[in-house]
């Protein structure tokens, strides 16, 4: 396959490992709810991470794209879920591994 089909559709050396999460999340008011996703999207950002999915009131789930291969994948996404699931807001977090 030409380095050009595989860089489009993410095969081989462009495959982009990623990882879900669904959580059981506290109902909160409007602005605390908005204060949380931003804290949320602000956490996987830090850890040069892109998510994707949906937030509802109580519960959620996101899809993470870790960037490329050999990149401390497997390092930022335990860190990203250590530091999520000792937020208050967080009901329960189960989270798939690296696909």
């Amino acid at each position: 396959m030409k380095k050009r089909f595989r860089k489009k559709f993410a095969v081989a050396e462009f495959y982009r490992p990623w990882f879900a999460i669904s959580a059981e999340i506290k109902p909160m008011a409007e602005g605390d709810q908005a204060d949380f996703v931003s804290r949320f999207i602000a956490a996987a950002e830090a850890l040069d991470m892109i998510c994707d999915g949906a937030i509802g009131e109580t519960e959620l789930e996101v899809s993470f794209d870790t960037g490329r291969l050999a990149t401390a994948n497997a390092e930022r996404r335990q860190q990203f879920i250590d530091q999520v699931s000792q937020w208050p807001e967080i009901v329960k977090i189960e989270a798939t591994e690296l696909q």
